[in-house]
């Protein structure tokens, strides 16, 4: 499958015959073979300063502890490595120090593994290397970017950055006997900018699995820093035994350390910079003997699996990848300043019924400028131990073991690791300041649209004068674009279809981002086709992606099977915003956000917002939002819905005018719901206990019901009014002066868009 990726295998051997290697030399990577394999312990030998693609290293060597072999870039930074290239490493006592990782990706298996062929890496060395956004082109591939095998090796002082794609990104393995107790170092390492994956397998770093949670790794992760590593709720996970996490800095991580597997593991010394982000958060906790101690807690906003401190309820008999019994913990001389959730006997359901036993927390400080709990409790705590903790809230805690004191000061932050302090010597983060942001002005005609997208750049706008704009194949946004409207009057600039085999207008690609304003869209095409969107995702994406509509009209998009805007499978945005715009007289659906169907917890976007939308005369959901499974490595999406306007939407049996399912957060509200989903449900839900859902001053006239899984959606001021248009015939769905539905909202405003 790979036969045209060269593959070099380099062998350092001692040689008990003299040899003429003058201990150092100089050589590129297509020759490094034949000057490796007379290398003696202690030599050096130091790559060329280039460029090298598609390279196959596979390191295998014995040099000795007091002289290893070090392989060394000419300049560290300057050996960059791209194409379809990974490194294997075996052997004893090597160093590999310099090498950049970029612009490509290993064409199988890890990036870089202290492994060849089942043979390990020992008392070896990485250090000073980058890998820097080294990601296949889809984000579903299934592919760590390390994994440290053996014993005694270190990863230090490299920089790990922009893994957008599934798996974790450092992993320890304990597969084999050879590799526990394996004393592993991992320090003074840069781990950054992975987004949110919007699933499970998104870690930053995992020491072991659940299959091997009980042997000894004795690995040390220390002195690094983690910024922005957001992939999923677990940034590092600790799934074995009698390992240590100290020294480390989080910063604005949206998800925690978890000690999800394994017993005695110690976090001492550790900084946790939430810094007021959403999810962000600190130490969750399962299974026995574990100390946490000494560590800086600061402004963590996450709740649940993502709260500052969780203790987890246990499966009784827990099978090996569920949850065993918190037992034998000990929580002392920590400091928690401005964080939300300290949360006891998290995650209790029908499963997780047993609470925490024999948890002694001693000597903490709590520091809260808002009147929060100090802590919940959602199960029985009479196995907590409290003693000599220190609280300084808005109101006195009445709690054995607390002690109020208003001495307690949040102003400063304790000495920590920042990102100038870790790393490779040579990186710096690129600057984000790159876009051109010049403007384009354009016609209407047939090709004026992609002849601005060819002369555009990143961060352009794009100016439309009013008529129409006709496509007869997909525009492919590789980039990030606005295209807006550029008339003073009301009139839209219309972009027509009339190509004859069925497209999308817009299709979002790798690196694009799109941004509408004013701009009006017809699926019906004056040729064979329709159009079967108005924008779309590529499935497989493997950048995160923003889209923004404002004002915009979606009509005449007439097949069922198509969307006016869909996301696409595996592909992933941080936030979606959806507001002013008009969706009429189609087949389609309004919006899919609902390609994720294999129910293990996938969604397409963490943020939704749509507000101020008019929905008339549509046979498919005007939304459609999907998360399937019970998988809690993710905290979203976050569905926001408010002064929406549905009027003869999904009429069909068992249809759904509006689904939300999967959503562990939404809210909508203001809406009005008229001759909607009357064969089936005005919104569809199908929820988790621990979802957070309301429907708040909704009007649902002639529609269907509110349907949920649990009953556990908050609903409250439903009205069940007829809505008074002020002239619906010609678009105008605003509430007339006499509407029953006028200032029913919240704060006194009207139920349904305002356009």
């Amino acid at each position: 499958m790979y036969r045209a990726i060269k593959s070099i295998t380099v062998c350092i051997m001692t040689l008990l015959l003299a040899s003429c290697f003058d201990g150092k030399n100089i050589t590129g990577l297509e020759s490094l073979q034949s000057e490796l394999v007379n290398a003696n312990a202690g030599d050096t030998i130091i790559i060329k300063n280039g460029t090298y693609k598609n390279i196959r290293l596979t390191l295998n060597g014995k040099g000795s502890k007091d002289k290893p072999v070090v392989i060394i870039a000419e300049k560290p930074g300057k050996v960059f490595i791209e194409g379809e290239s990974n490194l294997r490493l075996s052997g004893k006592y090597i160093e590999i120090n310099g090498l950049y990782f970029r612009n490509g990706h290993s064409p199988e298996g890890p990036v870089i593994a202290f492994s060849n062929n089942g043979e390990r890496a020992h008392n070896c060395r990485i250090t000073n290397c980058t890998i820097d956004y080294f990601n296949p082109e889809n984000r579903n591939v299934t592919r760590s970017w390390v994994i440290m095998y053996g014993r005694n090796n270190r990863f230090d002082h490299n920089t790990v950055v922009g893994k957008l794609h599934q798996e974790v990104t450092l992993a320890v393995a304990l597969d084999e006997e050879y590799d526990r107790e394996n004393n592993h170092r991992i320090d003074y390492n840069y781990f950054g900018q992975r987004p949110i994956m919007g699933s499970n397998g998104g870690e930053t770093m995992r020491v072991g699995s659940s299959h091997h949670a009980f042997f000894s790794s004795n690995t040390i992760i220390e002195n690094n820093v983690f910024e922005q590593c957001n992939g999923e709720v677990e940034v590092v996970s600790i799934k074995s035994s009698d390992n240590i996490v100290r020294n480390n800095t989080f910063i604005e991580c949206r998800g925690v350390l978890a000690l999800r597997h394994g017993n005695r593991n110690i976090v001492e010394n550790n900084t946790f910079l939430g810094n007021g982000i959403p999810c962000t958060g600190g130490v969750r906790v399962v299974n026995e003997g574990h100390t946490i101690r000494n560590n800086f807690f600061y402004r963590l906003k996450g709740g649940r699996f993502f709260s500052a401190l969780g203790l987890m309820n246990a499966v009784p008999n827990s099978l090996p990848n569920r949850y065993h019994h918190v037992k034998d913990v000990t929580v002392e001389n920590n400091t928690f300043i401005e964080c939300d959730n300290i949360i006891f006997c998290v995650g209790k359901d029908f499963e997780r019924t047993l609470p925490p036993s024999n948890i002694l927390l001693a000597d903490n400080q709590f520091i809260h400028k808002e009147d929060k709990p100090v802590f919940q409790a959602m199960d029985d705590i009479s196995g907590f131990t409290f003693k000599n903790n220190r609280v300084n809230y808005p109101k006195n805690i009445n709690h054995k073991g607390f002690i109020n004191d208003d001495t307690l000061l949040s102003d400063s932050l304790p000495k920590h690791l920042c990102r100038k302090d870790v790393g490779s010597s040579y990186y710096s983060l690129p600057d984000k300041k790159s876009n051109s942001g010049k403007i384009i002005n354009i016609k209407p005609g047939l090709n004026t649209l992609q002849e601005a997208l060819t002369v555009s750049s990143n961060g352009d706008t794009i100016v439309l004068e009013k008529g129409v704009y006709t496509i007869d194949n997909t525009l492919k946004i590789d980039k990030s674009l606005i295209f807006k409207n550029g008339n003073d009057d009301d009139e839209k600039p219309m972009f027509e279809f009339i190509g004859k085999t069925p497209a999308e207008f817009f299709t979002i690609v790798k690196n694009g981002s799109l941004t509408l304003n004013g701009l009006a869209f017809n699926g019906e095409s004056t040729e064979k086709a329709l159009a079967s969107g108005a924008v779309t995702v590529m499935s497989g994406n493997i950048t995160p992606y923003s889209l923004n509509f404002d004002n915009c009209e979606f009509y005449n998009f007439n097949e069922t099977k198509y969307a006016a805007i869909r996301a696409g499978k595996s592909t992933f945005a941080p936030k979606i915003t959806i507001k002013n715009c008009y969706f009429h007289d189609m087949s389609a659906e309004g919006i899919n956000l609902a390609d994720e169907k294999d129910d293990r917890g996938k969604y397409n976007a963490e943020e939704i917002m749509i507000e101020n939308c008019v929905f008339y005369r549509m046979l498919g959901s005007a939304i459609n939002i999907y998360r399937g499974g019970n998988d809690e490595s993710t905290s979203g999406p976050f569905v926001y819905i408010s002064n929406c306007t549905l009027e003869d939407v999904d009429n069909k049996e068992q249809g759904s005018a509006m689904r939300v399912i999967g959503a562990q957060y939404a809210n909508i509200r203001n809406c009005s719901f008229s001759n909607s989903g009357r064969g089936g449900a005005s919104i569809r839900f199908n929820e988790m206990r621990w979802d957070d859902l309301t429907v708040s001053n909704t009007n649902i006239y002639n529609s269907g019901k509110i349907s949920s899984f649990g009953d556990n959606v908050k609903i409250k001021s439903i009205y069940t009014l007829k809505p008074v248009y002020e002239d619906s015939d010609n678009g105008n769905f605003n509430q007339s002066k006499s509407s029953p539905l006028k200032s029913k909202g919240i704060n006194k405003t009207d139920i349904g868009a305002i356009l």
